[in-house]
């Protein structure tokens, strides 16, 4: 009879290749103690660790370098280890920044900043760039159970964090793919006894971090600071702000006055390759009626067009300026060069108006083609030639007055938020919420792929003349589907809802056991003001839909 300790190793390998990387640690180290003469391979305890509590933090750091004094400079101790999670708040802060000086080579790092931690320690810590670091989470909880001053009279913030790592190079081999930089929340109860420390101070680094050399390549972005406005600091009108990033969540925090449809709009126009956006229990003014959703969905369906216009104001001031230059380039002395100046300025145009006309011009005659410009011919007889100089390019556009942009199709194809306690929809709103979105966004993208025109008699023909009475006189250009060439895909809605879990202590853990990380469980509907949630939301609820953007978020997020 075959026993499990006659088994190979290779067969072991293989069984423990189907067990999930966060539950690994444990399964290897059960069976090396259930089958102590079996080859359990006990090398895989240290590929995905993680850390529950603060002496096992110097029980690796000691193993880690006595490996490495033994072998010298022949054994990189990292180079075993895929990912490390240290989840205790009460570790010593010195000892986690050299057990990570041992691990240069980490792929994938999550890391719990309690009240143990300072500016200083995170700074060591980031102060080399980490070349083969793909997945970063911090998750800070700054918070105490007396009142300090401290923090606030040293400066002690951790936008300095975020500065270095905006200062790291990046290369299309080696760069950060996915970044989560998160606040614990806290009880309303707990947070008006006194003012708390504060993690970060001010957001503008994340302004930089966007234009960083690792924001161009980040896909994945979670930012969550309960009731703080971060959204507007996550994008500019330089469309280089994260090229790359598919997914966004900025749970908890506040969305800019007026609307949510305007800030969520504005991130769409520029963040231009943004797909998937979560926002769970924000602070800010989220639609709770049918014709809010309505407008919500328009605006995420015509954020193209905002950058479409933002970049025709760029051409256009561009051509402003070079005629000016060229004017005054080409003036003999300085009197007519003011003149000239003066002549190429940009002004309001005086024409007479033009005379309605009936009719509609089609696509034959109109006068921006959807086909590729065909090549010009030189005017002389003889010559075949069908490429421009460039001097004839220059002189083609000199006379250009007006640049018109194309706006791209949305990019939008998941938009998540989820509600607890008594602001959760019920069945029959989140269908109607859906229907709106839906309706909006429909409205939204047939705008902006629709281009009319006025019209001339005098050469077109009168055709439709049914048409009503208010499109008398224009004309399409371009028509829904084939301006742009694709057909619309109306993103995932979900309003989703989280059950929740009373935790236990909102400070740090002063006795070195964990409360931060509870068991799943029901708890009582949360309260909440300006964004402050007593409980710690651990499980979905109802309402989620197939596909949503939570469920995206889970797997980027929690895999290690």
């Amino acid at each position: 009879m075959l026993h499990l300790s006659d088994l190979p190793s290779d067969i072991y390998v293989t069984i423990l290749s189907h067990v999930p990387p966060i539950d690994r640690q444990r399964t290897v180290l059960s069976l090396s103690r259930a089958l102590p003469r079996s080859p359990v391979p006990t090398h895989q305890i240290f590929e995905h660790i993680i850390i529950h509590t603060p002496p096992a933090v110097l029980a690796l750091y000691q193993i880690f370098l006595k490996r490495k004094q033994q072998e010298e400079d022949l054994h990189n101790p990292g180079s075993q280890v895929r990912s490390l999670s240290i989840q205790t708040w009460t570790a010593d802060a010195d000892l986690v920044a050299n057990l990570l000086g041992l691990l240069p080579n980490l792929p994938v790092l999550h890391l719990s900043v309690g009240t143990t931690y300072g500016p200083e320690h995170l700074n060591d810590i980031f102060v080399k760039p980490r070349m083969d670091l793909k997945s970063l989470q911090l998750r800070f909880r700054p918070y105490v159970k007396q009142a300090t001053y401290l923090p606030f009279l040293k400066g002690a913030y951790f936008d300095s964090s975020i500065v270095q790592l905006a200062q790291w190079p990046a290369t299309a081999q080696s760069h950060l793919e996915t970044l989560s930089i998160t606040q614990d929340t806290i009880s309303y109860q707990a947070h008006i006894r006194f003012a708390q420390p504060l993690a970060f101070f001010s957001f503008k680094v994340l302004t930089e971090l966007a234009t960083s050399p690792i924001g161009q390549y980040i896909t994945a972005l979670r930012i969550s600071v309960p009731a703080k406005p971060v959204a507007p600091f996550l994008s500019t009108s330089n469309q280089q702000s994260f090229p790359r990033l598919q997914f966004l969540d900025i749970s908890t925090t506040s969305l800019p006055p007026p609307s949510a449809e305007q800030a969520i709009g504005r991130l769409l126009s520029q963040l231009i390759s943004l797909c998937h956006v979560v926002i769970d229990r924000n602070a800010g003014p989220m639609p709770r009626d049918t014709p809010g959703w309505t407008s919500f969905g328009r605006a995420c369906a015509l954020a193209g067009v905002a950058r479409a216009k933002e970049k025709e104001k760029e051409i256009q001031e561009w051509f402003e300026a070079r005629r000016r230059r060229e004017a005054v380039a080409q003036a003999a002395n300085p009197e007519e060069a003011a003149a000239a100046e003066r002549a190429v300025r940009p002004s309001v145009p005086v024409s007479a108006p033009a005379r309605p006309r009936k009719g509609r011009k089609g696509l034959a005659t109109a006068t921006i083609s959807l086909r590729d410009p065909q090549p010009q011919r030189a005017s002389g007889s003889g010559s075949t030639s069908t490429r421009l100089t460039p001097a004839q390019q220059e002189e083609d556009t000199s006379d250009v007055r007006k640049i018109r942009i194309v706006p791209s199709p949305p990019t939008l194809r998941t938009f998540s938020t989820a509600f607890a306690g008594p602001s959760n929809p019920t069945p029959q709103q989140r269908t109607d919420w859906t229907n709106a979105f839906t309706r909006g966004f429909i409205d939204g993208y047939s705008a902006t792929v629709r281009i009319m025109r006025f019209i001339d008699t005098e050469h077109e023909l009168d055709i439709e003349a049914e048409e009503d009475e208010v499109l008398k006189g224009v004309a399409d250009v371009a028509v829904v589907g084939h301006w742009i060439g694709w057909e619309p895909t109306i993103p995932i809605v979900c309003f989703g809802s989280e059950r929740s879990v009373v935790l236990e202590d909102a400070g740090d853990d002063d006795d070195g056991n964990d409360a931060t990380f509870p068991q799943t469980g029901a708890g009582v509907g949360p309260s909440s003001v300006g964004g402050l949630w007593e409980e710690g939301f651990v499980e979905w609820g109802p309402g989620h839909v197939d596909g949503c953007g939570h469920t995206i978020g889970r797997d980027i997020f929690e895999r290690l």
